[in-house]
């Protein structure tokens, strides 16, 4: 099975680590240009897809199925973020500021940090606009999870400790 970017799975995703990171502080990042589409898998929905498939006994041995999951442009994704923030209570007095990723920083870094090299060989699926087609997964196992992007946004932040009180509108304020 393939699928988008993961988010909804606490830590350790271009979500957390990037995107939403200083969220407490009203900024979101996007690694890519705004207005190109890009294929994210909230990983709930991904993992139910992946126990159905693991429960048909009749699918063949090899097959290549895709998770469509959400295919949004980075200005959407921010919209829906913003939203799913405000759902939670968090939103900054200031107004959301966006930034982008420091590539430039990235590249020089991955001499020394072979993550961040292996990160910036994968930038590409940040500049090229990509979906997922998920008609053959559909067809192996019927209806196919999908969680609303607005809720699974939320979901993902409160699952990240925001909208219980961890870090809330107070520091938004600031």
């Amino acid at each position: 099975m393939r699928a988008g970017d993961f988010f909804g799975a606490g830590t350790g995703s271009w979500f957390d680590l990037a995107i939403a990171k200083d969220i407490a502080a009203g900024r979101l990042v996007y690694p890519g240009p705004a207005d190109r589409a890009h294929a994210w898998a909230y990983l709930p929905d991904f993992a139910a897809a992946c126990a159905a498939v693991a429960a048909r006994d009749d699918l063949p041995a090899a097959a290549r199925l895709h998770f469509e999951g959400h295919t949004l442009t980075g200005a959407e994704l921010l919209a829906a973020l913003e939203r799913a923030a405000a759902s939670l209570g968090l939103e900054p007095a200031r107004g959301w500021r966006h930034g982008s990723m420091p590539w430039a920083l990235m590249r020089a870094g991955g001499l020394v940090v072979p993550m961040w090299r292996e990160v910036v060989a994968m930038r590409y699926l940040w500049d090229v606009p990509h979906a997922l087609d998920g008609s053959a997964l559909a067809q192996a196992i019927g209806a196919v999870p999908h969680t609303p992007v607005d809720i699974a946004l939320a979901a993902a932040l409160r699952a990240l400790g925001h909208g219980q009180g961890v870090p809330a509108a107070a520091a938004l304020a600031a």
